[in-house]
């Protein structure tokens, strides 16, 4: 609605634009990961049983070395969205609380002979005008919609970042395991062949699944990205 009416001109009705994508993003990652939870049941399960029932000493240190990667690109994640969200707090405070004396002090921009207050994200068309009361429980209710946003993304991110990581990690342990044949002899050994050719497979089944769990969200993400990119373009050429 906000972005249909745009009451208050183009450069709200992109925020509220940029806000609904990223929302439909965020809600398309929580329901694919439903749809797709065999996938990733899967993966989680393989890499409950590659950590109990890790071989050797070299094999638990590759394993390690990918899974501080993918704790780190995690946090990497986490640490960008949450300064995000208190880079988008920080700006309504200076807005509402620096700029004016009150707090709950109405912005000094007449739109349609009406003074409005500063929001988190753009509702002006939708709710109008109203009381502080409603204000507030208005505001409460965008900073929970941005915390929980804030954490879908975030969350699905990491994860994703995590699982491939693992996988990556069995990658590097299975190069290391064929390095380790130095003779013809032992290359021929059928016994060992037929276990690396086994869990070669496996590795394949594993990045298989990874492929199908997440192939949808990272096509949906691109596609808002691309359809984000071409608004901002149009509203900066106008």
């Amino acid at each position: 609605m906000e972005i249909i009416r745009h009451c208050r001109g183009y450069e709200d009705a992109l925020d509220a634009f940029l806000s609904a994508s990223s929302s439909i993003t965020s809600i398309s990652k929580l329901l694919l990961h439903r749809v797709n939870w065999k996938h990733k049941l899967i993966l989680v399960e393989s890499i409950i049983n590659d950590w109990t029932f890790v071989k050797n000493t070299y094999t638990r240190d590759i394993m390690l070395k990918y899974a501080r990667i993918g704790r780190r690109g995690s946090s990497v994640f986490f640490y960008l969205g949450y300064s995000s969200c208190v880079f988008l707090f920080s700006s309504f405070i200076f807005a509402n609380f620096v700029n004016f004396d009150l707090p709950w002090s109405f912005e000094e921009q007449i739109y349609n002979k009406t003074s409005e207050m500063r929001m988190f994200l753009a509702a002006y068309c939708v709710f109008g005008s109203y009381t502080s009361i409603a204000y507030g429980f208005v505001e409460v209710l965008q900073i929970l919609q941005i915390i929980v946003n804030c954490i879908s993304h975030c969350g699905h991110d990491g994860f994703f970042f995590d699982l491939t990581m693992h996988v990556c990690g069995q990658f590097e342990v299975f190069r290391m395991e064929f390095s380790e044949i130095e003779n013809n002899k032992e290359f021929f050994d059928r016994n060992k062949l037929g276990m690396m050719l086994k869990k070669h497979h496996r590795l394949i089944y594993l990045a298989y699944h990874l492929q199908e769990a997440f192939n949808l969200v990272i096509l949906i993400q691109v596609l808002l990205s691309v359809i984000l990119l071409c608004v901002e373009g149009t509203f900066y050429l106008k």
